[in-house]
């Protein structure tokens, strides 16, 4: 069998998303809920603030690719994120958070 990953859209609560995401770099994690940095990229939720982390995504995909098939193998629960599509929405939202205030 071939597997490969490939990107499928569905619908999510971004706030939802950004609560629970590990924001993967090179060599470290950070959590999107409480911003803290260092984190391991196999952590199952923020040492800091203790939100699990139910989604996961990478700032360099090509890069991490071998790292991505580990998690789906050893979480197949996480929901991995694109994570240009995250940078996006949540900008977004906040903008629009802005214009509410």
């Amino acid at each position: 069998m071939s597997q490969k990953f490939i990107r499928v859209y569905q619908l999510r609560d971004i706030r939802e998303i950004q609560k629970h995401l590990l924001i993967c770099g090179d060599l470290a994690g950070q959590c999107a809920s409480c911003q803290a940095i260092d984190l391991k990229m196999d952590a199952a939720a923020c040492p800091h603030c203790q939100t699990p982390f139910k989604y996961i995504t990478y700032r360099n995909v090509k890069e991490n690719m071998p790292k991505m098939h580990k998690i789906q193998e050893t979480r197949p629960d996480t929901v991995l994120v694109v994570f240009d599509d995250f940078k996006k929405l949540s900008g977004a939202l906040k903008a629009e958070d802005l214009w509410k205030s």
